[in-house]
C-alpha cells in the first residue's frame, strides 16, 4: 500500500523549497523579522519602565519604615525603635506575618542584635542588596533595602526581597516569548498562504504563456477583478497577446494577399516571356516583350517598395522624427498641390482649414497620408464632383477630414479597405495595387489617431482625430 501526503487543493507540499523562495514569503519573512526586531525594544523599554517602578516602590517602602523607625528613636529612645521594629514585623518570633517579605536589624555595635529578623551584618551604609535568609533550597530570592546609623554605634537596616520583582520579569519575559513565538508561526503561516496564492497566480500566467507558446493564441489569462500588480500584468499580458494575435492575424492576410496579387503580374510576365522564346523571331518581337516584362517588373518594384514602407512605419523606427508642427500649414500646402491636379480630372477642390493648429508628428508621413486619400477621391469620383478639405481643433484633439460627394464606399467595406491588396470590385479597373489606405491606416496608428470612415450623403468622409499638441 502507498502513503500520498495529504494536501490542500493547489498547495504542492512535496516541494516547499519552491514556496520558501517565492517574493512573498521573503517579504513576510522580513516583516517577521523586522516585527521580532522592534518587539524586543518594547520589552526592553517594558521591562525597564516596571523594573524601575517596582524597585521605586519598594525603595520608597524601606524609606517610609526608616523614617518611622527613627522618629521612635528620637522621640523615646532606642527601646521605642526596638517596638516599632517589633510592631513591623509582627509577632516576637518575628515572623514576618504581617511585613511579606520584610526584613528589618537593628543592631548594636557592642551588643549585636537588637530587634529584626537577620542575622547581624556589617555595618554598611547606603542601599545594598543581598541572598535573603534561605526558608527552603528553593528560595532564591534577594534582599533589597539601606542600611543607615540611627545613633553612632547603632546600625539600622530596613529591606523587602524582591520575588516580586523578578516573577513579574519572569512574566513579561513568558509573555514576551509566547507572543515572539505566536508571531513566528503567524508570520510563516501568511508567508506560506500568501506564496501559494502568489504561486497559483503565477502558473496562471505561466500555463497561458505556453499554451501561447504552443499555438493556442487564443487563450488568455483569468483576472481577479481586485486591481493588484498581477492582475494590472495580466492586463498588460493579455492586451499585448491581443495585440500579437491581430499581428499575426495581419501577417497571414497579408502572406495571403502577397500570394493572390503578385501572382497575376508573375504569371503575365513568365506568359510574355515564353511567347517571345517560342514566337519571336525578329528583334522588334524580343524588344516589345521586354519592354512589358519591364513594365511588369515595375509594377512588381512598386508594391515591394510600398510594402517596405508600411513595415517600416509600423515598426516605429520613424518615431525620431516626430516634431511639433503646423497642421494647418501642412494641409495649406496639400491643398495648393492637388488642387491643379482636381482641376484637370474636373473636380472642385475646396478647404476649411482653422489657423495655427499643431500636432506632435512627422511631416513627410503626414503628407502621404493626406495625399492618398485626395488621390483616391480624385481617383473615384466622376468629374464634377467636389471635395473638401477640413481642419479644426476640438477639445484634446485635432480633427481632419477629406469628404467628396461621389459613389462612396458601402458601409460593409469601409474596415476591409484598410487591408492590404484589398480593393473593391468597382475599383479593379483602375490602376492601383490595394496599398495606399494601408499605408494611411499605418501611418495613423504610428501618430496614434482614430480613423473614420462614414457616408457623408452623398460620398464618403474620411476623418482621423488626432491627439493635440499640448497632449502628444
Amino acid at each position: 500500500m502507498s502513503f500520498r501526503p495529504f494536501a490542500a487543493p493547489g498547495i504542492n507540499f512535496l516541494r516547499p523549497v519552491r514556496v520558501l523562495k517565492t517574493e512573498s514569503f521573503r517579504s513576510a519573512a522580513l516583516f517577521a523579522t523586522l516585527f521580532l526586531i522592534l518587539s524586543w525594544v518594547l520589552l526592553g523599554v517594558v521591562y525597564w519602565i516596571v523594573n524601575g517602578t517596582q524597585t521605586a516602590a519598594l525603595i520608597g517602602a524601606v524609606d517610609a519604615d526608616i523614617s518611622t523607625i527613627r522618629n521612635g528613636y528620637r522621640e523615646k529612645g532606642l527601646p521605642e525603635a526596638i517596638e516599632v521594629v517589633q510592631q513591623r514585623l509582627g509577632s516576637g518570633d518575628y515572623s514576618g506575618a504581617d511585613l511579606p517579605g520584610g526584613y528589618i536589624l537593628l543592631q548594636d555595635q557592642a551588643s549585636g542584635r537588637l530587634a529584626g529578623n537577620l542575622p547581624p551584618l556589617d555595618f554598611r551604609p547606603g542601599l545594598f542588596s543581598f541572598p535573603a535568609p534561605r526558608k527552603s533550597k528553593h528560595d532564591s530570592a534577594m534582599v533589597l533595602g539601606r542600611g543607615v546609623y540611627v545613633t553612632p554605634g547603632v546600625y539600622l537596616f530596613v529591606g523587602r526581597d524582591t520575588s516580586q520583582i523578578t516573577a513579574t520579569r519572569a512574566r513579561i519575559l513568558k509573555a514576551f516569548g509566547w507572543i515572539e513565538a505566536a508571531s513566528i508561526v503567524l508570520a510563516a503561516l501568511g508567508g506560506i498562504f500568501f506564496s501559494v496564492q502568489f504561486m497559483r497566480r503565477i502558473d496562471a500566467i505561466t500555463r497561458t504563456c505556453q499554451a501561447i507558446i504552443a499555438g493556442r493564441f487564443n487563450d488568455r489569462i483569468a483576472l481577479r477583478g481586485s486591481g493588484d500588480e498581477l492582475d494590472r500584468l495580466s492586463v498588460a499580458i493579455n492586451n499585448m497577446l491581443d495585440r500579437i494575435s491581430t499581428l499575426l492575424d495581419n501577417l497571414r492576410q497579408v502572406s495571403s494577399d502577397i500570394a493572390h496579387d503578385l501572382r497575376t503580374p508573375l504569371t503575365h510576365l513568365r506568359n510574355r516571356l515564353e511567347e517571345a522564346r517560342q514566337k519571336s523571331v525578329t528583334t522588334a518581337d524580343y524588344a516589345a516583350v521586354v519592354a512589358h516584362a519591364i513594365e511588369d517588373t515595375d509594377h512588381l518594384l512598386v508594391i515591394f517598395a510600398a510594402l517596405l514602407r508600411i513595415s517600416q512605419i509600423e515598426s516605429g523606427s520613424r518615431l525620431a522624427a516626430f516634431s511639433t508642427l503646423s497642421m494647418s500649414e501642412l494641409l495649406e500646402r496639400i491643398y495648393e498641390m492637388y488642387r491643379p491636379v482636381a482641376e484637370d480630372e474636373q473636380h472642385m477642390l475646396v478647404h476649411d482649414i482653422q489657423p495655427d493648429v499643431r500636432i506632435r508628428g512627422d511631416a513627410e508621413l503626414l503628407t502621404q497620408l493626406f495625399s492618398n486619400v485626395i488621390e483616391n477621391a480624385i481617383r473615384h469620383t466622376p468629374p464634377g464632383a467636389r471635395i473638401r478639405i477640413s481642419l479644426r481643433e476640438s477639445g484634446n484633439a485635432v480633427v481632419a477630414a477629406v469628404e467628396d460627394n461621389g459613389p462612396g464606399i458601402p458601409t460593409g467595406e469601409h474596415e476591409k479597405v484598410f487591408r492590404r491588396f484589398y480593393r473593391l470590385t468597382s475599383s479593379r479597373s483602375t490602376p492601383g495595387n490595394g496599398l495606399g489606405l494601408a499605408l494611411v491606416a499605418a501611418i495613423a496608428n504610428l501618430h496614434h489617431a482614430k480613423m473614420e470612415l462614414g457616408d457623408n450623403r452623398p460620398g464618403l468622409r474620411f476623418q482621423a482625430s488626432f491627439p493635440s499638441g499640448q497632449r502628444a
